[in-house]
């Protein structure tokens, strides 16, 4: 059932035979129901579903990083931070042929935006975990020594996320993250994030891989 506001000229929420009408950032939003096919599904198709479940799964642990790290460009595109990470990185961070579909880590994006971000970042094991050391780009403008380093690590061993907010400041140049024993028999993925020290603006994420060690 659904129910109109403002009189029956007015928006609606709720089911009305085939469409749905629901709000959404303010705005009144209606869209058709999804409709059974009997038809098989073709090739095309089954890669897109890949490879969508595939991005769905490396990005839904990382919501937070996410809202933080897409929000700015989403805004002005009328999409949530997540959805438009999510477009971002279906058509740009997967290889290979359906049904061979992997994930490209050097071209995945955990945020995007304007601020000038880490680059040269290295990754190695030392003694009490894993130190990481990066340009801080202090010169290049927009960016500033206070703004504050963030890391996400994957472990493939333990399909797992490691969340490391406000890690470091970009000034610093080095840190080392405490690291699970299981990083070192598989290795891990490291993301960094820049956001400014003012907390309105953000960096393209940058991307490591560091191997296991022997």
């Amino acid at each position: 059932m659904a129910v109109f506001k403002n009189g029956p000229n007015g928006s609606f929420s709720g089911k009305v035979g085939s469409v749905v009408g629901y709000k959404w950032k303010g705005i009144d939003v209606i869209r058709g129901l999804p409709r059974k096919s009997n038809k098989p599904r073709s090739e095309a198709r089954l890669a897109n579903e890949q490879a969508m479940k595939l991005i769905m799964g490396v990005l839904k642990p990382l919501k937070l990083f996410i809202r933080m790290g897409f929000r700015d460009a989403a805004e002005p595109l009328n999409m949530s931070a997540f959805n438009l990470a999510l477009s971002r990185n279906k058509k740009h961070a997967i290889r290979g042929q359906y049904p061979d579909l992997e994930i490209d880590w050097d071209n995945l994006r955990i945020s995007q935006g304007d601020r000038a971000g880490v680059r040269d970042l290295t990754a190695e094991w030392v003694a009490d975990g894993l130190r990481l050391t990066w340009a801080t780009n202090i010169g290049s403008a927009p960016g500033h020594a206070a703004d504050l380093l963030s890391f996400a690590v994957y472990s493939p061993v333990e399909n797992f996320w490691w969340p490391f907010f406000n890690e470091a400041t970009r000034g610093a140049g080095e840190c080392v993250l405490p690291h699970d024993e299981d990083w070192l028999s598989s290795g891990a993925h490291v993301f960094a994030m820049l956001v400014s020290f003012t907390g309105d603006a953000v960096s393209d994420s940058s991307h490591v891989h560091v191997p296991a060690r022997g």
